[in-house]
C-alpha cells in the first residue's frame, strides 16, 4: 500500500493514499459548498433586484390607468356640460318660437267671430303662456346646471393635469430606479458567473437544478436537528456529521444540508 508523509504537531505521520484522496475529496466538497453558499446568497440578492425591476412597470401601468381615468373623468364631464348647453339652447330656441306664436294667437283673438272661437283661441293662449313660463323654469335650472358643470369641469382639469405632472416626475424616478437596477444586475451577474467557473460541475448542476424547479435556497443549515429547508428531521449520527463539516443530503427535498452560525441539534 502506498503512503504519503503528513506532518501533525510536527510528527510525520503515514498517511495511506487512498485516505489523503477522501479528505483531499472532503476538503474539496466543503470548498465548493462555501462557494455556493457564496453564489446562493448571489441569487438571492439577484432574485430581490429582479423582483424590483418587474415591480417598476407594474407601478407604471397604474400611473397610467389612474391618469386614464382620471382624463375619463374630465371627458365625462365635458360631455356632461356640452350636454347642458346643448339643452339649455334647445329650452331657449322652443321659448321664441312659443312665443312666437302667443304673439301670433294673440293677434288672431281680435278676429274670432264667436263665442266658441274666442273660448279656443283663449285656451291656446293659456296653454302657450303655461310652456313658456314652463320653458323659463327649464332655462333658469339650465343655468345652474350650467354654472356647476363649469366648475366641474374646471376641477376634474385640474386634478388631471395636476397627476399628469406628478405622474411624469415619478416615471423620471422609476426610469432612474431601474437604470442603477440594471448596473446592480450587471454585477451581480458577473460575480455569479466567477464564482460558480470554479465549482465542481455536478454539484453546480444539482444547486441549477434544485434552484430551477423553484426550490428556493438550495444550501440551507440544519435546524434543531431537521432540514431547514422541508424540515424533515435529521438521523442524529448524521445531524453530528454535519455539525462537524460533512456534507449532507436531504433524501426528502434534495437540498444541501450544511452547519452554518445558526444551526442547532435536536431539542436545543
Amino acid at each position: 500500500m502506498q503512503h504519503h508523509i503528513l506532518t501533525y504537531i510536527g510528527v510525520p505521520i503515514q498517511v495511506p493514499l487512498f485516505f489523503l484522496w477522501n479528505i483531499r475529496e472532503l476538503d474539496a466538497m466543503k470548498d465548493d459548498l462555501k462557494k455556493l453558499l457564496l453564489m446562493q446568497d448571489i441569487d438571492s440578492r439577484i432574485d430581490r433586484v429582479t423582483a424590483e425591476m418587474d415591480e417598476i412597470p407594474r407601478e407604471k401601468l397604474i400611473h397610467e390607468r389612474e391618469l386614464e381615468s382620471q382624463k375619463t373623468d374630465y371627458e365625462r364631464e365635458k360631455k356632461k356640460l356640452e350636454g347642458i348647453k346643448e339643452s339649455s339652447r334647445e329650452c331657449n330656441e322652443n321659448k321664441e318660437s312659443s312665443e312666437k306664436m302667443l304673439a301670433e294667437f294673440k293677434n288672431k283673438l281680435l278676429q274670432m267671430k264667436t263665442n266658441e272661437e274666442y273660448r279656443a283661441m283663449m285656451d291656446q293662449i293659456e296653454f302657450t303662456e303655461k310652456k313658456i313660463s314652463d320653458f323659463d323654469i327649464k332655462i333658469l335650472e339650465k343655468m345652474y346646471e350650467d354654472e356647476q358643470g363649469e366648475k366641474d369641469l374646471v376641477e376634474a382639469r385640474k386634478i388631471w393635469e395636476r397627476n399628469t405632472k406628478r405622474a411624469d416626475k415619478r416615471q423620471d424616478i422609476l426610469d432612474g430606479q431601474l437604470e442603477v437596477l440594471k448596473e446592480n444586475m450587471e454585477e451581480l451577474m458577473t460575480e455569479r458567473k466567477e464564482i460558480s467557473s470554479d465549482i465542481g460541475k455536478r454539484l453546480l448542476d444539482k444547486y441549477e437544478q434544485l434552484r430551477g424547479a423553484g426550490r428556493g435556497l438550495v444550501v440551507v443549515g440544519i435546524q434543531k436537528g431537521a432540514c431547514g429547508g422541508c424540515l424533515t428531521n435529521i438521523p442524529p449520527q448524521a445531524a453530528v456529521e454535519i455539525s462537524q463539516g460533512v456534507t449532507y443530503i436531504c433524501p426528502i427535498c434534495g437540498r444541501f444540508v450544511v452547519w452554518k452560525d445558526d444551526s442547532s441539534m435536536a431539542g436545543v
